[in-house]
């Protein structure tokens, strides 16, 4: 119910991604004061899933004829991830005074559950990383659209996204069975967040070969990011407002070096390719997946390009995570050890 008040409210003043910010916004407010507001994680996966399935949707027989274009700035991309990384680390220990152990794992540009679960792993404070991961997604997702319309004009335009009450059981009984086998798979060949990205692949598969025309009801969107913007308020159980105000501070300085370390490649690759400046940015910037081509879709830029690039960006990091756990997790598990 909060967070269906927290959407509706963004949803009127036109503000980015209202309906998983609005709802994240009030939700954590009502936490920080000291309201027990609990989404459990089994309530919300199934939402997740389905939201997989409209990201995928969107994904179409164009693509193949992108590969070329793409690949060129997925190049620059996989330079981008490790010098963002590595430019975001150094202000993070430096200026921010965050130790060592902590700030490798918030500096990633993405992979939130990967940069917490390896926080575990090492001992280090892991509801510090996932909560400035999740300001970090929030405040990239709120600012990007308002960014991309002062710089490049006219490349959207606000609207409000109200939900329609009509129910199709059909095509409700086809998106469930899409979301089950997508889990499935997505465990079965172990993808990294099988939950979103099994539904997504198959979604992208289907539509791809055009096997089928997916259609999701509004509505059902609507309640499942409902449902994962209060999931992501949720996590502020717990926090005082001065606590969640140094980790605002935290997030902020990530979200510029991220932006700042991302300019120069997007001059790049506009000078080089003919692709939108306000793709190229959705794509580069440093949100979540979801939360990322969720925006794409909604404002209706290039939503499988930026997809594409995100899902890559995570993997370039799932692999320097690979990297640091042979190289670098021993000398971060003994700093936590020495810090205790």
């Amino acid at each position: 119910l909060i967070g269906l008040i927290g959407g509706s409210i963004f949803n009127f003043l036109l503000l980015p991604l209202p309906w998983v910010l609005g709802s994240a916004f009030l939700v954590a407010i009502f936490a920080l004061f000291k309201v027990n507001v609990l989404i459990p994680s089994k309530f919300r996966n199934p939402f997740i899933g389905i939201l997989g399935v409209w990201l995928g949707g969107s994904f179409d027989s164009s693509i193949l004829d992108n590969i070329e274009t793409w690949f060129v700035t997925i190049i620059f991309l996989t330079i981008y991830i490790p010098f963002a990384f590595f430019f975001t680390f150094l202000v993070l220990t430096k200026i921010r005074k965050i130790d060592k152990p902590e700030a490798f794992f918030i500096a990633s540009p993405g992979g939130l559950i990967e940069m917490v679960l390896g926080a575990e792993e090492c001992k280090a404070d892991s509801k510090l990383v996932g909560i400035v991961h999740l300001i970090r997604i929030f405040l990239t997702v709120f600012t990007v659209p308002s960014l991309i319309l002062l710089s490049f004009p006219d490349s959207f335009k606000r609207e409000a996204i109200w939900p329609i009450f009509e129910l199709d059981l059909i095509n409700l009984s086809i998106l469930l069975l899409i979301v089950y086998l997508g889990i499935f798979f997505g465990r079965l060949i172990k993808l990294p967040g099988p939950r979103l990205f099994g539904p997504l692949l198959l979604s992208a598969i289907i539509s791809v070969f055009e096997i089928y025309k997916i259609d999701i009801s509004i509505s059902i969107v609507i309640f499942a990011q409902i449902v994962s913007g209060s999931f992501f308020g949720s996590n502020f159980n717990g926090l005082t407002w001065k606590i969640a105000g140094k980790y605002v501070g935290h997030a902020i300085t990530g979200v510029l070096t991220f932006f700042f370390s991302m300019l120069p490649f997007i001059f790049l690759i506009k000078f080089i390719s003919n692709i939108k400046p306000a793709a190229i940015v959705l794509a580069f910037s440093p949100g979540g997946v979801y939360e990322m081509g969720l925006l794409a879709f909604l404002l209706n830029i290039e939503p499988s390009f930026v997809i594409t690039h995100h899902l890559f960006r995570l993997t370039i990091v799932v692999v320097i995570l690979g990297l640091a756990q042979k190289f670098l997790y021993p000398k971060f598990k003994l700093m936590v050890k020495q810090r205790k």
